[in-house]
């Protein structure tokens, strides 16, 4: 990997959730850009020949730009991520942004948020940015993953959705998992999330009428609950989205 670059950042966190499957955190060596909660920055390192550059949900607050927290999963036939696990903290890296549109409405309405692995992400961001700023939304969290090992903050999530009822934070957080055979003492929800939404949606009120669904992970899993909502009724404006692996774009 060349390192002939002027970087404008450096790798200050690597922390590892399962085998291939990081949260890491950037430090911007220049003048540090805001975002908002939902959007995303531009990571780059030096190929053989030119800068690889990939775009990532920021994962930590908007009101915190010391570092910029991510979660990526090495894809190993990707162009940037084998670059990435090559690489310590300390060593320089290249950020820019912000960019993106996936953001929280201000509209009144219960949010569900739907992730498939590191789409997870964003919500995150905005979860951390509303406490931050002692703003409440009612929010409904399903991440869908294989394994449960994957279940990133699954402990932080889990000990802030227990609060709610005691007048803490409103979130409602459950987790899915789609390989269950493999879980071993797994007592939560099986099988992938557009097989569970169904009866999530059901379970919790929420409907057309009171609800906005925010949507971030695999194409498949985006399409699919599209297609739920639409045979619900949703309006297309109360279903916001955010695709990862776009096609022909490899991490």
């Amino acid at each position: 990997m060349a390192t002939d670059y002027p970087y404008n950042g450096r790798l200050s966190r690597w922390e590892e959730v399962a085998d291939g499957l990081v949260i890491v955190g950037v430090q911007a060596t220049d003048e540090p850009f805001p975002f908002a909660p939902g959007q995303y920055a531009t990571l780059g390192l030096m190929g053989d020949v030119k800068l690889v550059q990939r775009p990532m949900s920021i994962s930590s607050s908007a009101d915190d730009l010391s570092e910029y927290e991510f979660f990526i999963r090495l894809v190993p036939q990707g162009g940037f991520t084998p670059l990435l696990w090559q690489i310590g903290v300390g060593d320089p890296i290249n950020i820019k942004g912000p960019k993106g549109k996936f953001l929280l409405q201000e509209d009144g309405r219960r949010c569900l948020f739907v992730a498939t692995g590191t789409g997870l992400a964003p919500f995150m961001s905005m979860i951390d940015t509303l406490r931050a700023r002692g703003e409440q939304r009612d929010i409904w969290l399903l991440h869908g993953v294989s394994y449960e090992h994957d279940l990133a903050w699954r402990e932080e999530l889990t000990e802030l959705a227990a609060t709610a009822a005691a007048g803490g934070f409103p979130l409602h957080y459950a987790a899915t998992i789609s390989r269950p055979d493999e879980a071993g003492g797994w007592t939560g929800l099986t099988g992938r999330v557009e097989r569970v939404l169904d009866a999530h949606l059901d379970e919790h009120g929420l409907t057309r009428d009171n609800t906005t669904i925010y949507l971030c992970g695999n194409p498949e899993m985006v399409s699919a609950v599209e297609e739920i909502a639409d045979r619900r009724g949703f309006d297309p404006e109360h279903v916001r989205k955010e695709l990862y692996w776009p096609k022909g774009r490899t991490h």
